[in-house]
């Protein structure tokens, strides 16, 4: 493919990313907040309604992600390997500890959440699915950070308030296989994430639950031994053949 080519893609995928985010929003706004000019946006817009993807109405026109994204999002859920071992799982640890339950992976240096079960308790924490963080927030950011590349966490590390602190947590998150928080992002929530491994034994996403302090803290190590042995499993489902639950 030649680089104007190239170029439109990544100019397609951005808008479609931005109205995955804002939809309903108009023509200036979305050439405003994806830096691309207002006629290259215009004509990227028209490629992707001609295609469906993208599905405009009113007037002034406003524009919203269309069917043809649906039906490839059905697709790629079916196809996803990761999802197919991990939603009988999750299911089961939905049933037996009826607590919040994410899977989430690093996409960059940022954590999005892919796929969530939800606690049917009154008093619960809610995080949707498509959520992002910051690598290193949380307890499945933490996790994800400890088993990505030296030169990454070195960066983080280097940044880091007390950098000898956090390379500490780092190495002790790699030794027990598990990340842990208590109300580090909300106040009086716990939160756990355990790794996901694939067949080379990379970590390739968190197993994460969060719950209010007052449930979290009386079955914590009953939590961390449910998330280990689930985690196990769907590890074994992709190939890992060495998950060591604590």
């Amino acid at each position: 493919m030649n680089e104007p080519g190239v170029a439109s893609l990544d100019g397609a995928l951005q808008l479609l990313n931005l109205l995955a985010d804002r939809p309903g929003i108009g023509l200036s706004e979305i050439a405003r907040r994806s830096g691309i000019t207002k006629s290259r946006v215009y004509r990227l817009l028209s490629t992707l309604e001609a295609r469906f993807y993208v599905q405009k109405s009113g007037d002034p026109a406003t524009y919203r992600l269309g069917h043809q994204i649906l039906v490839l999002g059905i697709s790629a859920r079916s196809q996803n390997l990761l999802l197919c071992a991990a939603e009988p799982w999750l299911d089961q640890l939905s049933e037996r500890l009826n607590e919040n339950l994410q899977i989430r992976l690093r996409e960059g240096e940022e954590v999005v959440q892919i796929i969530s079960r939800t606690s049917k308790q009154t008093l619960q924490v809610r995080s949707a699915v498509g959520n992002r963080r910051r690598l290193g927030e949380g307890p499945s950011g933490k996790l994800l950070l400890a088993y990505a590349t030296q030169a990454l966490q070195d960066q983080y590390v280097e940044q880091a308030k007390d950098p000898a602190q956090l390379s500490a947590q780092l190495r002790e998150i790699r030794q027990q296989q598990l990340a842990r928080s208590r109300g580090e992002l909300t106040p009086g929530v716990w939160a756990f994430a355990v790794p996901i491994f694939d067949s080379r034994r990379e970590c390739i996403a968190a197993l994460s639950l969060s719950a209010p302090m007052q449930r979290a803290e009386p079955s914590a190590d009953e939590v961390i031994e449910q998330l280990s042995q689930a985690a196990a499993q769907i590890s074994a489902q992709l190939g890992c053949s060495s998950y060591c639950t604590l």
